[in-house]
């Protein structure tokens, strides 16, 4: 490496950058048989991640965010929180505010249109990262001059497992997205730096702006910018000059990441935040686990195979640990390899190193993670494009002393990168893969058997959600969200006494769940036990009046103790609030025509049948209106 002071070495004609390997390969990859190759190999390896479902976050985040639903919402992603659906609900699991409106906008593009179509969502996700990928390509060539080295790094980024996460899970798209503006940054502004034009820069600027509004990780992009320019030849100047000139480079990204932070404030009332959990953690245990978590992701970039959400970590409170001890001997031993190899190590290698190091340092901020998610494969996305970098060099550099070996290892990595995403695909395929992923590695996490449980009853096997719903009940009997779903289970297989009972337990726990008071008030209903269901709805509705369900199943309940006018206004009140919902609408002319009000009986009769696609339905429904119909 070049450092100010040294004598620098003779450069090609693009400043900062190692000679061009000028091996035979460099005929062969071309710029557009690289880009064929690098786009259809990383489409190959994710088709089998277009037929996923939503899981995890998606369900609530999609399927369950009707702020989607308006393109209004384009413009309230910038004045609100990921989230902010959420905060006027009765939900209790909100995680923390998330300031990322390029997100939010995706989502609501995407949602309006496809839906809940999933192989849509699954096909932009798809498209945003291998149009990140091409990017990874164009930043490579240009840092190293050398075809090859773009396309084996921009190939194995498109390839690397650990990407599972942030491309098969249509949540975790927002690295992938705020990879499409950092990487493009860096370009600009190299070639700001190395071919002048102001216009270069001011894009540089507004891309890195524009990467933090998807994501907060990309804040980090000066650091490696500073990092190359430390590695550049500048003929006879003092170090101080430099780091001044350095220093006003950067400026321009300091004000807009100080634009970002005082938006994101004015938004969110705060910065940063703390993970209620972490209360109960002290500080020195935070400091004592980011070795262990930043060995973890070295290690995931190097063999990323049998990944998972979730890995059964825990805070490390001693010293002595082996979890502290070991990593921190790993870390100090690197440092001491690159601070001794300094001069030695090209400029190549230094900006790898910074694009792994630097994008990794916010997500050590651990006070925000819930001690079973301080490592997530998602926010390894970004500190991939050095790794990928840096194994590229390294291979070109193998084979200029054994071509042979190179390309067999260069072709082994491509190979088995591809089968580890193929594989990786899978578990984010459905639910019920992803938690099985997840109980390997945590088998004693109550939350893991929890979600196991609800995605085999969601699916409705309903033995299966049972066994884990057992499980997660007997390592946390005191959490009501365990009960509540542990008595669906429950009543689904024919054990209603047992569900009942459940749910008064979860009710003494946490008394003001109303999705338990709901559940209770509905198998209550199927018992016939009327009044006790209108007890329960009613109790919902005190708590929580935009609560449909609630109103949907009163108003089934007012009917059964034929309080017809009643139900009538509860059904209008449903409908009012979704015109669409077809079972209240033939649930409402029923009781119009049970009522005696037999005009606006066939009227909410006929509106159904206009807007009804199942063709078992209306019969059904005729069979059971017609003698309401008659006897009126």
């Amino acid at each position: 490496m070049n450092l100010i002071g040294r004598k620098p070495k003779k450069k090609t004609a693009t400043a900062g950058v190692e000679a061009s390997s000028k091996s035979a390969l460099s005929d062969i990859f071309t710029q557009s048989r690289a880009l064929f190759l690098i786009i259809a190999t990383t489409v190959l390896v994710y088709a089998n991640s277009l037929s996923g479902e939503f899981v995890f976050d998606d369900t609530k985040q999609i399927a369950g965010n009707p702020s989607l639903h308006s393109w209004g919402n384009l413009v309230r992603a910038f004045t609100s929180d990921v989230w902010s659906f959420q905060r006027g609900s009765f939900t209790h699991d909100i995680p923390p505010p998330y300031y990322r409106p390029l997100f939010t906008a995706y989502l609501t593009v995407n949602f309006q249109l496809f839906g809940l179509w999933e192989p849509g969502w699954h096909l932009m996700n798809l498209l945003v990262h291998t149009g990140a990928t091409v990017t990874v390509f164009f930043c490579v060539k240009r840092l190293s001059n050398d075809n090859v080295i773009a396309t084996l790094a921009a190939l194995l980024f498109g390839l690397h497992p650990a990407h599972v996460e942030s491309v098969a899970w249509i949540s975790g798209i927002p690295d992938p997205l705020a990879a499409l503006f950092f990487v493009p940054s860096m370009i600009w502004y190299v070639r700001y730096r190395t071919e002048g034009g102001k216009k270069f820069l001011f894009a540089s600027v507004i891309a890195y702006g524009l990467s933090a509004l998807c994501k907060e990780t990309p804040l980090a992009l000066p650091l490696v910018l500073v990092v190359w320019e430390l590695t550049q030849a500048r003929a006879r100047q003092k170090l101080s000059t430099r780091f001044r000139e350095i220093t006003l480079q950067m400026v321009p990204y300091g004000l807009m990441a100080v634009a970002y932070l005082a938006l994101r404030f004015s938004v969110l009332g705060r910065i940063s935040w703390k993970h209620p959990f972490m209360a109960q953690v002290p500080d020195s245990a935070i400091w004592m686990t980011v070795p262990f978590v930043v060995v973890t992701y070295l290690r995931h970039l190097i063999a990323p195979f049998y990944l998972s959400l979730i890995y059964g970590t825990s805070f490390i409170n001693d010293a002595g640990d082996l979890r502290f001890l070991l990593p921190t001997a790993i870390l100090i031993a690197l440092a001491a390899l690159l601070w001794i190899y300094r001069r030695s190590v090209s400029s190549q290698i230094w900006i790898a190193t910074a694009l792994i190091v630097a994008p990794l340092l916010p997500v050590l901020n651990l006070r925000v993670f819930h001690f079973e998610y301080i490592i997530q494969d998602r926010y390894l996305y970004l500190p991939s494009i050095g790794f990928c970098y840096l194994l590229a060099i390294l291979i070109v550099r193998l084979a200029r002393r054994q071509k042979q070996l190179a390309v067999g290892l260069a072709l082994l990595l491509v190979i088995i990168f591809g089968a580890g995403t193929v594989a990786q695909n899978r578990v984010w395929h459905d639910a019920v893969a992803l938690w099985q992923r997840a109980i390997y590695y945590a088998p004693n996490s109550w939350s893991t058997h929890y979600n196991l449980g609800l995605a085999y009853l969601n699916r409705k096997e309903y033995q299966a959600a049972l066994n884990e719903l057992t499980v997660a009940r007997r390592l946390n009997s005191a959490e009501p969200s365990v009960l509540n779903n542990l008595a669906l289970a429950q009543n689904a297989s024919g054990l209603k006494l047992e569900a009942i009972a459940t749910l008064k337990e979860a009710l003494q726990i946490a008394p003001e769940l109303v999705e338990a008071h709901n559940n209770l008030g509905t198998i209550l209903f199927e018992h016939k036990m009327f009044d006790e269901a209108w007890h329960e709805f009613n109790e919902v509705l005190t708590r929580d009046p935009s609560s449909m369900s609630a109103r949907f199943n009163l108003a089934r309940t007012l009917v059964e103790k034929r309080e017809y006018e009643p139900a009538n206004r509860q059904f209008e009140a449903v409908l009012a609030s979704d015109p669409n919902d077809l079972a209240a609408r033939y649930e409402l002319a029923a009781s119009y025509a049970a009522s005696g009000h037999k005009p606006q009986a066939l009227a909410e009769f006929n509106r159904a049948l206009q807007m009804d696609r199942d063709p078992k339905r209306p019969d059904e429904m005729r069979k059971r209106l017609s003698p309401l119909l008659q006897a009126t």
